[in-house]
């Protein structure tokens, strides 16, 4: 069977509307194509947009509570502040994306990929996140609490003032990351390669979090030094 081609939507602008009315109630969008798109602060709710394409688009401050996007893939979009609580997002993939400050709480992300995007801020409490990666993506400051890294390859990721407590890091090996000034209260390191990983100062009460975790011979002596023995 011959596959339709793709529904394209170019060059649409919208703020603070309900978009099934700008779309006369229109609300399955699922394969389709949106290029340089603008819904700024729009209502998004309802729709399906299951397997979409998003190129150089504009959500900022939209709200996408419970959208269907399984399997959707997002370019370059800009979604500063966008709401995507609860929205079906797995098997989504975001590349070079700006989402900060986006809640995410409670969204399903089960194997979704996040890659050169910038996540700062992030709310992702209560969302699922089974198979999750990132690449080349700044979290500083989000919200990961009891988010699983557990065997991911966590390379180019910088996780500064994030708040991780209770993540699990066991076994993940670490690349050019950051985990400087992170809440890590009772997040899981066993196994864990940090070689290249930004600690930052470690004091004696988050020494003990990484117990059975790989580290280098200079994160050794930062670590010493940082629990007040003095290294010769």
């Amino acid at each position: 069977m011959t596959k339709s081609p793709a529904r394209i939507l170019e060059n649409l602008s919208a703020e603070r509307v309900r978009l099934t009315a700008f779309f006369d109630d229109e609300t399955d969008f699922s394969g389709a194509h949106f290029v340089d798109c603008q819904f700024v602060e729009c209502d998004m709710k309802g729709l399906n947009l299951a397997e979409a394409t998003f190129e150089r688009c504009d959500f900022s401050g939209s709200d996408l509570r419970g959208v269907e996007a399984t399997g959707s893939h997002w370019n370059e979009v800009r979604a500063t502040k966008a709401i995507l609580s609860g929205a079906e997002l797995a098997d989504a993939r975001f590349t070079n994306c700006n989402l900060s400050n986006a809640e995410l709480v409670r969204a399903r992300l089960t194997n979704a990929r996040f890659e050169d995007c910038k996540l700062t801020g992030g709310d992702f409490q209560g969302a699922a996140t089974v198979g999750i990666s990132f690449l080349r993506t700044r979290l500083n400051g989000a919200m990961l609490r009891n988010v699983s890294f557990r065997k991911e390859k966590i390379d180019g990721v910088d996780f500064a003032d994030a708040d991780l407590a209770g993540a699990d890091f066991r076994d993940a090996v670490f690349l050019d990351a950051s985990l400087r000034s992170a809440s890590l209260r009772a997040a899981k390191f066993e196994g864990a390669d940090l070689r290249g990983c930004d600690l930052g100062a470690i004091t004696l009460a988050d020494a003990g979090l990484f117990r059975k975790a790989i580290i280098s011979k200079s994160q050794a002596t930062e670590l010493l030094k940082g629990i007040g023995l003095i290294v010769l």
